[in-house]
């Protein structure tokens, strides 16, 4: 990872605090102690086991069992790696960011593809611009016209033109210097069977496809005649993930606006730009994304979506409709509205506009049904039949797994209440069939979740085995003792530089542990120790999350153990425990030295060895009784 200087992280989690932090993704219903508790936004629940503690400056979910500080809550929420997280927290909390030299090759190797990538997406957008104005693009230049693209836009939005071909691109690329494999990384080609790599997009108009900060990270290509596919576009890559954006969201940001317009297709985005609704996004592929709508979120208070009208767009209506619903319930702090419209006569967005102008189709948006309305009068115009009238049977059900995904209790009842009045049934009635279905419902992720982080840790420690920097046998082994003495020394913050209180000898130390790398953390603890208020616990566990403890997570090895060691009564029972705690790890160690000693002993045939291994028992075990005494004197 990128190499931050570790005072930059300490100021980052001393101004991000996790209840801030945590706040802007999940609504808090109680508090108990100094924990806070909501639903946790990384798995299905019913009842709140997501906890943050302010003091700690962590958080933690019993059900799931993730847990760390805000950093790492951000890498995880956000999917970010560890540079990108301190850096996105330190922009928001007013904290300047600087990553030195990285200090791992395979990262700073990473960055170097990204960025050589980057400069081949730019130059190929270029070189298609080039060629839209060229006299191959004639033809593009005519699709372009006839779908009444000003001369303007196609400026604003670098439209381009790849010509017939399967190495008009990839020659051009050569040229410029760029090596095969950086550009089989850029997702510009294919891979022929003999080896060769072939433009991905010819013949094609091509849209060049900007994340938010308007960097081109892929592309797209329509077709300029009857052809299939309509569209081809740029597979995933180093700097692409078609789930994490939406298509002229760089544009449509600059609007300011409270509402984001999404449609389905890039083409139909850009029309509406040119007709001067420049607060519309598209989504990039057939399905829209958790990631997309908390993208979304973070530029807009309302989403107002648009389907084509055909089977293929209502059935993607209704996936986008639960996937939204779902996300929400669990991402309890977001709050944004949404809303689904229909363009009357089955026309799409572009071809309304052109046809009905630009003040109609805001009278369209503006009629956008919230989207539990919208699921009422799909469950009624999907059983409706002008001939037989409405099948109540297939209504109920539907009805009723609609309202099961509707978070909102209001609009669930208000569901009920207009439905029951087709069903001859009591709302109360409805509504109780609609949370047993939620409740099935979020047994059954729940069930898939806990397997899919089962998975997951596993992966995650098979990874951190394989990368470990102490990969020395049993390197990572550490008691149950040996924790509890470090959850305790955390514990009692200051009070461990208080000589009146703890005796200098009694202060922990990295040889009073077996493992490398609770020895490790051990030195950190001890480097990073302030008299006067401890070990920030949110920067240890940033040092935890680095090693592995028993073959699992240290960080989420050390928050069980926080969990497990019971909380005394009064700060100075805290002390006492955290004596009595080190006294024990000391004489098991001691027991266990003299055993060793003892054996070579009984071995040792040297007369003059042997007394030096006396002497060595008798001062050893002269100290193991004097442990012995102290711990009882507790």
């Amino acid at each position: 990872m990128a190499k931050i200087p570790e005072s930059t992280i300490d100021e980052v989690l001393s101004k991000a605090d996790i209840e801030s932090v945590v706040g802007k993704y999940v609504s808090f219903t109680k508090k108990t102690g100094q924990n806070l508790f909501g639903l946790c936004p990384f798995h299905s629940e019913k009842t709140p086991s997501f906890s943050v503690n302010s003091q700690k400056g962590l958080y933690r979910c019993f059900g799931c069992g993730k847990g760390g500080n805000s950093i790492g809550f951000i890498m995880e929420i956000e999917k970010m790696s560890f540079p990108e997280a301190v850096k996105y927290l330190g922009d928001q909390y007013g904290v300047h960011v600087e990553w030195g030299e990285d200090d791992s090759k395979g990262a700073s190797d990473l960055k170097e593809r990204k960025k050589r990538v980057m400069n081949i997406l730019t130059d190929a957008a270029g070189y298609y611009y080039k060629a839209l104005n060229s006299n191959a693009g004639k033809a593009a230049r005519d699709y372009a016209a006839k779908r009444q693209l000003s001369q303007k836009t196609l400026v604003s939005f670098g439209i381009g033109y790849a010509p017939d071909g399967f190495d008009n691109l990839y020659k051009f690329l050569k040229q410029k210097g760029y090596n095969d494999a950086d550009l089989k990384d850029s997702g510009l080609f294919t891979v022929a069977r003999n080896g060769n790599l072939i433009d991905l997009f010819r013949g094609r108009l091509i849209v060049p496809i900007f994340d938010a900060f308007g960097k081109i990270i892929a592309f797209g290509g329509r077709n300029l005649g009857a052809e299939l596919p309509k569209y081809v576009n740029s597979p995933d890559s180093l700097v692409y993930k078609k789930k994490n954006h939406l298509y002229a969201l760089n544009f449509a940001k600059q609007a300011k606006s409270k509402q984001l317009i999404i449609v389905e297709g890039y083409m139909d985005a850009i029309a509406m730009h040119q007709a001067g609704i420049t607060n519309t996004v598209a989504a990039l592929g057939t399905a829209f994304t958790d990631s997309q709508l908390q993208l979304a979120s973070k530029y807009a208070e309302e989403v107002v979506f648009f389907f084509d009208s055909d089977n293929a767009g209502k059935n993607a209506a209704l996936r986008a409709s639960q996937m939204m619903l779902s996300y929400l319930r669990r991402m309890t702090g977001i709050k944004i509205r949404i809303r689904i419209a229909a363009v009357p006569n089955g026309k799409d967005p572009d071809e309304y506009i052109k046809n009905d102008g630009v003040e109609a189709f805001k009278a369209v948006v503006k009629s956008a049904k919230d989207v539990n309305d919208y699921l009422f009068s799909r469950a009624y115009d999907d059983n409706y039949d002008a001939d037989s009238g409405l099948d109540q049977t297939k209504f109920q059900e539907d009805i009723i797994t609609y309202g099961s995904w509707l978070y909102d209790p209001i609009k669930r009842e208000k569901m009920a209440a207009q439905a029951a009045q087709y069903l001859g049934a009591r709302s109360e009635t409805i509504v109780s069939a609609m949370e047993r279905a939620e409740n099935d419902d979020i047994s059954k992720k729940f069930t898939q979740d806990q397997r899919d982080i089962e998975r997951e840790q596993n992966k995650e420690i098979e990874q951190r085995q394989q990368t470990s920097k102490t990969a020395a046998p049993k390197a990572d082994i550490v008691t149950r003792d040996e924790m509890e003495l470090f959850v305790r020394a955390v514990r009692i913050g200051p009070s461990l530089a208080d000589a009146k209180r703890i005796a200098r000898t009694d202060v922990l130390r990295k040889n009073d542990f077996g493992g490398e790398n609770i020895k490790e953390v051990i030195t950190f603890f001890l480097e990073h120790f302030d008299a006067s208020k401890g070990v920030s616990e949110a920067l240890l566990v940033n040092k935890l999350s680095e090693v592995l403890f028993n073959g699992m997570p240290a960080e989420k090895f050390y928050m069980a153990m926080c969990d497990k060691v019971p909380m005394e009564s009064t700060p100075e029972a805290e002390i006492d425990m955290y004596k009595k705690t080190l006294y024990e790890v000391r004489g098991k160690k001691c027991s266990k030295e003299l055993l060793k000693l003892q054996g070579r002993l009984n071995k040792e045939e040297d007369p003059a060895k042997k007394q030096e291994l006396i002497a060595n028992i008798e001062k050893l075990d002269k100290y193991y009784q004097l442990l012995q005494q102290k711990s009882e004197e507790l």
